[in-house]
C-alpha cells in the first residue's frame, strides 16, 4: 500500500508530537518531517516533497500564510491543509486565496482530520461547510484595498482622521474618502462598528 507522506508545520513541539503520534497508527499515512517556522517549512518541503502538508497559521513571529505561499511557489500543485486555531473570515479567505486545498479547525475530531488529509492527498479540496460559506460570502463582497486596510488599522487604534493623515503621509480629505469607502464596503454605520467588525472578522490583529 502506497502511503501518503505528510509534513507537519507547527511552532509548538507538543502539537507536532501529538499529531505525529495520532497519525502513526494509520497504515496509509506516514509523517516524514516536521517544521516550526516558515524557513524550516520551506526547506523541509523542498527536501521531502510530501504528499500533504499540515500547516498551522501561527508560526511564532511568522505567519503560516507565508509558508503556504513559499511552498506553492515551489510547486503550484502542492497539497496544503491549513490546520489552525484561527477561524476568522479573513484567515479562511486568505488561506483559500493563497492556495490551501483545505481548512480545518484544531478543535476538529481526529476522524475529521484524517478524512481531510486523505481527501487532499487524493487531489480533492476539503473545506468545512462553514468555511465554504465564508469563502462564498467574502468573494461576493468588494474587498478592501491595501490603503483602506492601513486606514482601518489606525481607526482600530482610535486615531482621528487628522492623525491618520499624518501617520500615512496623505491629505486629511483623502482619509475621509477612504473612511467613507470603508464604511460602505463593511456596511457599517460608523467608525466604531467598522473597528469592531475589523477585529471580529480578522481584518486587523490587536
Amino acid at each position: 500500500m502506497k502511503k501518503l507522506r505528510l509534513l507537519i508545520v507547527d511552532d509548538h513541539f507538543f502539537v507536532r508530537s501529538g499529531l505525529s503520534a495520532s497519525i502513526a497508527p494509520e497504515d496509509d499515512l506516514l509523517v516524514v518531517g516536521e517544521a516550526e517556522s516558515v524557513a524550516a517549512a520551506t526547506s523541509a518541503w523542498r527536501e521531502l516533497r510530501p504528499d500533504v502538508t499540515l500547516l498551522d497559521l501561527r508560526l511564532g513571529e511568522d505567519t503560516g500564510l507565508d509558508a503556504l505561499r513559499e511552498i506553492r511557489s515551489l510547486d503550484p500543485a502542492a497539497a496544503v491543509l491549513v490546520f489552525s486555531v484561527d477561524q476568522t473570515e479573513e484567515d479562511i479567505f486568505r488561506a483559500h486565496e493563497a492556495g490551501a486545498m483545505g481548512y480545518l479547525s484544531k478543535s476538529a475530531l481526529r476522524r475529521d482530520l484524517l478524512a481531510a488529509i486523505r481527501a487532499i492527498g487524493s487531489g480533492q479540496r476539503h473545506y468545512s461547510h462553514a468555511a465554504e460559506s465564508v469563502i462564498r460570502e467574502r468573494s461576493a463582497r468588494t474587498g478592501l484595498s491595501s490603503r483602506e486596510l492601513d486606514v482601518l488599522r489606525l481607526i482600530v487604534e482610535g486615531l482621528p482622521n487628522k492623525l491618520i493623515a499624518g501617520r500615512l503621509g496623505i491629505a486629511e480629505n483623502t482619509v475621509k474618502v477612504h473612511v467613507a469607502h470603508l464604511l460602505e464596503k463593511l456596511d457599517a454605520p460608523d467608525r466604531t462598528t467598522a473597528a469592531r467588525q475589523a477585529i471580529q472578522r480578522g481584518l486587523v490583529r490587536v
